[in-house]
């Protein structure tokens, strides 16, 4: 596991996870949408797994996002 991230990271799955929103998350950070989906995807590679669930209308946390979740919050 590689554990180089930032803070920012973090924060963006914290805001993904409370507005179940790529895009109302992006507006929350002042990020654009791929900016913070390539973002989430370099931390799902870095922590080694899937963080959430995408479907068109709704993004959730996975199982291990769950996990993760609280950590970052603490952080």
């Amino acid at each position: 596991m590689n554990v180089n991230f930032e803070l920012l990271d973090l924060r963006s799955l914290i805001a993904i996870s409370e507005l179940g929103s790529f895009r109302r998350a992006s507006g929350v950070l002042h990020l654009s949408e791929p900016a913070l989906s390539r973002r989430i995807r370099l931390l799902e590679q870095a922590l080694g797994g899937a963080l959430f669930e995408r479907s068109p209308r709704r993004v959730s946390l996975t199982c291990f996002g769950r996990e993760v979740e609280p950590l970052a919050r603490r952080l």
